[in-house]
This record gives structure tokens, C-alpha cells and sequence, in this order.
């Protein structure tokens, strides 16, 4: 997969970063380093064309996901990052993953459904794909997202479906509601950096 690994400081931040449709690796670098002093970052680009975007996975529709393509690159993705963690000796479970929309999607994703060491996520504006198969407990996984009351993409049930299926697995949510749609604002940004701080 295309991606952009940068060093960090040696004692700062690991976040991995997971765009929204049509972005690209270099869509969450800004973010990247404004929520986190010199982090080390690597970050993707989705393998998916759609109408010339790039998405992580496929869909056949305004929220109607590809679920074979759902786990095949879900699957291609955690093994990517497995490799690339090993190979700059990074520890998973030192990586926070920040995504947005379907970046945060396939993130929140990898988090219920694949067994790994990611721990922590920062995710802008997910929804649950309706996926939930697996029971064990989350109880180790930290988790920040951000939820718009007028998001015209992500609807109330989706993001509260996503929630529920975090918590009924004993993650640790901690949930910020906007007025705002499924743009990314500067509130969520700087409330995302407040809870990085403490994490």
C-alpha cells in the first residue's frame, strides 16, 4: 500500500493516519502535527478506486458497504501495518490511529472485528458498517470520536449503533457531540489533541 512514514521524537507520539473518501496520505498530515508534538506518523492511502477517490473499501452505494471488500482490506491493512511496525520496531500497541469518515470506518473496524494489539483511536465522524461478530473484551482499547447532530453522511443511528457496539465490548469511549454536519472543524481537533495529551 502507498504510504508516508515520518520519525518522530524519539519519546512522542505514534499516531497512524486513515483518510476520508478521495483524501490520501497526505490528507491528515496538518492534523497529524498540530494534535501532537514531532509525532511519528505513518499514513496510508486506501487501495480502492472509486469514481478516481480513494477509499479503503468498496461500496455500492451512499452507505452501502462491500463487505467482502470490507475484510479483504481490512485484512491487507492490519497485515500492512503489522509489517511496517516490525520492520521500524515500533510496538503496535504504541500506535493511536486517527481517521476520518471512511478512514475511521475501516479503523473502528479493525478494532471489533480483527484480534491485534492496536489500542488507541482517534475517529472523526464514523459509523457502524453493521458488522458485530466477535464477543471478547475491548476493555484495553481507548477510544475518542466525534459525532455531527447534522451530519448528512453519518446519521444519528449509525454513530449511536457504532457507540454501542464499542461499549458492549468494555471499551473505553469517550464521545464529543457537535451541532456541526461531517466537515471536520476546529473544535473537534482541538478536543481530539486535549484527549491525546492525557493518553
Amino acid at each position: 500500500m502507498e504510504h508516508i512514514f515520518e520519525e518522530g521524537q524519539a519519546q512522542g507520539k505514534k499516531l497512524l493516519l486513515l483518510h476520508g473518501t478521495g483524501g490520501d496520505e497526505t490528507s491528515l498530515l496538518d492534523i497529524a502535527n498540530y494534535i501532537a508534538e514531532k509525532p511519528t506518523i505513518l499514513s496510508f492511502r486506501g487501495t480502492v478506486q472509486e469514481a478516481g477517490m480513494n477509499r479503503f473499501f468498496k461500496r455500492n452505494g451512499l452507505n452501502q458497504f462491500d463487505l467482502v471488500s470490507l475484510e479483504e482490506e481490512s485484512d491487507r491493512l492490519l497485515n500492512e501495518i503489522i509489517m511496517i511496525s516490525e520492520e521500524k520496531e515500533i510496538s503496535l500497541e504504541d500506535w493511536t490511529i486517527v481517521g476520518y469518515s471512511n478512514g475511521a470506518n475501516i479503523a473502528a473496524h479493525l478494532l471489533l472485528e480483527r484480534n491485534s494489539n492496536l489500542q488507541q483511536a482517534i475517529l472523526f465522524h464514523p459509523m457502524s458498517l453493521g458488522v458485530d461478530t466477535q464477543t471478547s473484551s475491548l476493555s484495553e482499547k481507548k477510544i475518542w470520536l466525534s459525532v455531527g447532530q447534522n451530519d448528512p453522511i453519518v446519521s444519528h443511528e449509525d454513530s449511536q449503533s457504532l457507540i454501542q457496539q464499542l461499549e458492549n465490548r468494555e471499551a473505553q469511549v469517550t464521545v464529543l457531540t457537535t451541532n456541526e454536519g461531517h466537515q471536520l472543524t476546529l473544535e473537534e481537533v482541538n478536543q481530539a489533541k486535549n484527549w491525546l495529551d492525557k493518553n
